[in-house]
């Protein structure tokens, strides 16, 4: 893969206004409004139980609103990510990447996903055979293979160990740049909205608290400074503290 962005293959632009989500009498979204950019990687980050994940299934057709709209999402060509990987046990690798072209035969764009991922060679294996990194692999190269112009992420490195995390995000860093589609990723973990992201939504009380613009250059380092600067800032407001000089 280019390590260029894709200009053949641009991403959509995504619009929320006024978006709230109500379950019962529980309000969990509340008049949530921003703009993606076509090509734009967004991290959703906040709490356990502010809303994020409610929110990004708002954003592609999974939820019903209860107040406002989504602008410019096409379904057919945007994908869903999530957490488990939810292969199918009894299938091949290769089969199970098929399952995202729909019923469409396609075996030679099944092969590009996988090495696209890393698995060119794994396509006959069962997935019980890889690791927890290879399942999610493949479970990215299934959402992948139909070439969304949205993918959207529900926490997809949740489960990994720490390296293997690590490995994973510059994984998805790699196919983002190369196939240049939208990017939206919900994730606890602020380390990995500053490493992967163009922005970040800082999602509190089912309220935007916070939408910053990462400017740092490309490859990231969790080491440098201005790094280091931007996640103090998006903690000190996830929790609430005065910020320090």
């Amino acid at each position: 893969m280019s390590n260029e962005r894709s200009e053949s293959k641009r991403g959509m632009a995504v619009g929320a206004h006024g978006v709230s989500k109500a379950f019962g009498d529980k309000s969990v979204l509340r008049e949530i409004s921003f703009d993606v950019c076509a090509g734009e990687f967004v991290s959703i980050v906040g709490k356990s139980g502010c809303g994020k994940s409610t929110l990004l299934r708002v954003l592609v057709g999974l939820e019903p609103l209860t107040a406002g709209r989504v602008d410019g999402v096409e379904r057919d060509a945007a994908r869903l990510v999530f957490q488990e990987p939810r292969l199918l046990p009894w299938a091949s690798v290769s089969a199970n990447v098929a399952v995202g072209l729909g019923g469409r035969e396609g075996a030679a764009e099944v092969a590009e996903a996988l090495r696209d991922v890393g698995l060119g060679d794994r396509g006959g294996d069962w997935p019980s055979k890889l690791s927890g990194g290879q399942r999610q692999r493949v479970a990215l190269a299934r959402a992948l293979v139909s070439h969304p112009r949205l993918l959207a992420l529900d926490e997809p490195l949740g489960a990994l160990d720490a390296l293997t995390r690590i490995e994973m995000q510059a994984l998805l860093e790699e196919v983002w740049r190369a196939q240049g589609f939208t990017a939206l990723l919900v994730t606890h973990d602020v380390a990995e909205a500053i490493t992967l992201s163009d922005r970040l939504l800082l999602i509190d009380n089912g309220a935007i608290a916070l939408d910053i613009r990462i400017d740092l250059p490309r490859p990231r380092r969790r080491g440098d400074a201005a790094f280091a600067a931007l996640e103090g800032r998006v903690l000190d407001q996830l929790f609430g503290r005065t910020a320090t000089t």
